[in-house]
């Protein structure tokens, strides 16, 4: 697959208060150093799956307006998952995102049964390992979605 962000070089610098023409983070810098820790000590940046990846940008008003293709197409749904895991890394690569967090379904797709619910996941979870070892990115934290099946 090609890249989803080609637009944007990354990983994204610290720009400090003139980012200039480009992309920076104008407050946060993890070597800088605040009561005597680095601010990457302090703050556990993660880009959350859900919000960046699942959500097509719908409201009250009407239908999503965010580009997300695995989200619109009628592929499998495993493969629309890989997919959208391939971009989600490529996206935390970019900006430099140490951590990023998920539910088990925004990961993984529903299956017909618990057991092919957790085969999917498990298969998700080691495509998700191959990802971290590869970017360097880890997960904060996973969680499973218990509120809205």
């Amino acid at each position: 697959m090609e890249e989803f962000f080609a637009d944007v070089p990354g990983p994204v610098a610290v720009a400090g208060q003139d980012p200039g023409d480009g992309l920076g983070y104008v407050v946060y810098d993890p070597d800088r150093m605040v009561a005597g820790r680095r601010m990457e000590d302090h703050l556990r940046v993660a880009v959350c799956y859900w919000h960046s990846f699942n959500w097509d940008g719908f409201d009250i008003f009407g239908a999503g307006t965010l580009d997300r293709p695995w989200l619109q197409s009628y592929a499998h749904p495993l493969e629309l998952a890989k997919q959208k895991m391939q971009v989600a890394f490529e996206f935390f690569e970019k900006l430099g995102a140490p951590f990023f967090c998920f539910h088990d379904v925004d990961i993984a797709p529903s299956g017909s049964s618990f057991r092919e619910h957790a085969d999917l996941l498990n298969e998700m979870v080691d495509e998700a390992a191959g990802h971290m070892a590869r970017t360097g990115t880890e997960l904060l934290w996973g969680t499973a979605n218990l509120f809205s099946h």
